[in-house]
């Protein structure tokens, strides 16, 4: 029996389908909620909320409070965020006429602080509208909307927001850790540099050794030189081991950055928005990794197929040894996008069968074997055109590009002409109360429906990001089917990146190409070592430090795909969240995010390429290291996601500052993990 001093009220929760009940005693807020939306539902109304009693707060919340001083007029006050596209207007409070003059009625509500906040009060009773705001609040803020007649001999309504409490800077957290971040990088730096000049070394290695044990070693052992002159004229040279081959430190850096970044999100990345994936339309960084990890796929199949092919090992069995990888990536990708561990037998009718690793398996294979079959030789007749150096890569794979863009066709043709049972033809938006809720059930339209047609709707995502702010009801997997045409594209954009020459002569790795060397061009080889004999010792990345005149050949290369894919973009989208042709969409992976992402990849390695493997100026430091072994720490991130130390009890779950804490931690952790494994030569290769 619910004591009459509680009064009832409902709030429904972003992402839940349920409503969950919840009181308010003397204006504060009680109830096991997991995690409270962005409205207060018809939030109840309060006579002690005047007092100014305590409202508990959610991260990314504000309280706002309405003054209700119009005579005989009930108001309705609707919600509404201005990132939501054509939404429609939710009810926050309902706020009734006190029915006593000269004292206003007063009701709560709760706002988001993430974006900014559209207001608009109506007469419930004449269903007019009183008057419209816009305004950024701020998180733990606390506000009073007051509603009153102007005195100035008009009959006009004054809307006035009045801060009663201000609120936190939110974003202080990020700023402070990434001050912290780049102290950190610069004191490494000089502290590597300053260990580079051996003035500073000998000073180093001269307080680090006593001048004792210096005698000691001397007088008693014999020095160094002495011991050389004992043994006459022979000198024993120490045998190094051969090192690895070389490889493109840049490509691996990309991959550590981008996966560092992917690790940060998924653990939460301090709970702010911009961590997280976009509702529907636009860019956060969350929505920066997964495209960049497809495209270094692409440029890391270009070049181990060229090793491996190099090697001697045949067209069929790397056919066999792909399609075993992507099995395998597809098989991974199923576990850990279902996990179960602690919550009983997961039935076969709720397995989610898209995600991520699911995605790449199925686009490494794809591009593969299209590499694996259509690549040719580079004629000799280019051997001397460094003119023609831009065009020739897409010339010469002119059979992949036609599969590429008939693949492309395939997508523009299902998205844009595809029916879909309920919905416009050609439908792009997120559903759920966006367009003005006309359509409810389109959510992704073809996209959406083609995997509820072939998957099903308990096989696909079930939280898509558009609940937060469209909510809505039903399922979207952003890792469909028909988004895997798009990361397809944009894999075969990275395998455009690694199209580097290995000589003056203007040779190039293609893959099934055995290339042999003329015998003017000198090949450093491996020392003999029983049973092993002389090995070409060869790498892209290598040669292309001896043949620093073809660096710029590369870089322009980089600048002029950068720019092309940049412009397709801006075509595309008339440089516009919402209003162009095709909107940048990461849940829909549409052809704009593609090429936006692609040309930011180009940029990303125009930068990169020079410093770390040209000039060397950066090694790639630390996130090389999660780079060669990215698979390792994709999946042990989401196994362990849960486990000490990755994740702990909080003081204040409702702190930014704790959150970010902790997912920092847990993200240096892995890149000291993916370091010692570095160091100890363990790479888990699938």
């Amino acid at each position: 029996m619910v004591n009459s001093d509680w009064r009832r009220c409902w709030m429904r929760v972003s992402g839940d389908r349920k409503e969950k009940k919840f009181y308010l005693l003397c204006g504060q807020w009680t109830g096991k909620e997991k995690e409270v939306g962005v409205h207060a539902g018809n939030c109840c109304r309060s006579p002690d909320l005047d007092k100014k009693k305590h409202v508990d707060l959610k991260m990314d919340q504000a309280l706002l409070l309405i003054h209700n001083e119009l005579r005989g007029t009930n108001l309705t006050v609707f919600w509404n965020s201005e990132c939501c596209y054509h939404c429609l207007f939710q009810v926050l409070v309902n706020v009734s006429w006190s029915g006593r003059a000269g004292k206003p009625s007063i009701a709560a509500g709760v706002v988001s602080t993430q974006h900014g906040s559209l207001l608009q009060l109506n007469d419930t009773l004449e269903e007019k509208e009183v008057c419209r705001l816009k305004y950024k609040f701020g998180e733990f803020g606390n506000y009073s909307l007051l509603v009153k007649h102007t005195h100035n001999g008009v009959n006009e309504i004054a809307c006035d927001i009045v801060v009663n409490k201000n609120p936190i800077d939110s974003n202080l957290p990020v700023c402070i850790a990434f001050l912290v971040g780049v102290a950190l990088i610069i004191a490494v730096s000089f502290l590597r540099f300053l260990l580079s000049l051996d003035d500073f070394h000998n000073w180093i290695s001269k307080a680090i050794n006593s001048r004792e044990t210096d005698r000691l070693i001397n007088s008693e052992l014999g020095s160094p030189s002495r011991a050389g002159s004992i043994g006459g004229d022979a000198q024993l040279e120490a045998w190094h081991p051969p090192t690895a081959t070389p490889r493109l430190r840049c490509i691996d850096t990309f991959r550590g950055i981008a996966l560092i970044l992917m690790v940060f999100v998924n653990y939460g990345g301090g709970k702010y928005w911009y961590f997280k994936h976009s509702s529907w339309n636009g860019l956060t960084v969350a929505d920066l990794v997964f495209p960049w990890f497809v495209f270094i796929m692409g440029s890391s199949i270009f070049l181990s197929m060229t090793s491996i092919l190099q090697r001697g090992c045949s067209k069929f069995k790397l056919l066999g040894k792909i399609a075993w990888r992507s099995f395998l990536l597809i098989c991974i990708g199923v576990v850990i996008v279902n996990p179960n561990y602690c919550l009983g037998p997961l039935s076969w009718d709720k397995v989610r069968i898209p995600g991520v690793l699911q995605r790449l398996g199925v686009t490494y294979f794809v591009v593969a074997v299209l590499e694996l079959i259509f690549a040719k030789p580079v004629p000799e007749s280019c051997a001397s055109e460094r003119s023609c150096f831009s065009l020739r890569d897409i010339i010469f794979s002119w059979p992949q590009w036609l599969f590429i863009l008939m693949l492309e066709s395939i997508w523009l043709g299902l998205t844009f002409f595809l029916p879909v049972p309920g919905c416009p033809t050609g439908y792009l938006g997120p559903g759920g109360i966006g367009d003005l809720g006309k359509y409810p059930n389109c959510t992704g339209g073809a996209a959406g429906y083609i995997d509820r047609l072939l998957l099903g709707d308990d096989h696909i995502y079930q939280h898509p990001s558009s609940a937060v702010l469209y909510h809505t009801e039903v399922a979207y997997d952003p890792e469909g089917i028909l988004g895997t045409i798009n990361s397809i594209v944009m894999a075969f954009l990275g395998i455009q990146m690694p199209f580097l020459p290995v000589a003056s002569t203007g040779r190039h790795f293609l893959p099934g190409v055995s290339y042999h060397p003329p015998e003017e061009f000198p090949v450093p080889r491996w020392p003999a070592v029983k049973g092993r004999g002389d090995v070409p010792f060869l790498s892209a990345g290598k040669i292309l430090l001896y043949y620093k005149d073809q660096t710029k050949d590369i870089l322009i290369r980089f600048t002029a795909w950068c720019c092309f894919l940049g412009l397709i973009s801006v075509a595309l989208t008339k440089i516009s969240e919402n209003e162009g042709f095709i909107p940048i969409n990461k849940n829909l992976w549409s052809i704009s995010y593609v090429t936006t992402l692609s040309s930011f990849a180009f940029f990303i390695l125009l930068i990169l390429y020079p410093i770390v493997d040209v000039k060397r100026l950066w090694t790639g430091t630390p996130f090389f290291y999660p780079g060669m072994n990215s698979i390792l720490v994709y999946v042990g991130h989401e196994v362990f996601e849960n486990y000490f130390p990755f994740q702990w009890k909080l003081q204040d779950n409702q702190s930014h500052k704790e959150h970010l804490t902790q997912n920092i931690v847990a993200t240096a952790i892995w890149v000291l993990i993916a370091y010692i494994l570095y160091k100890k030569k363990v790479f888990w290769k699938i």
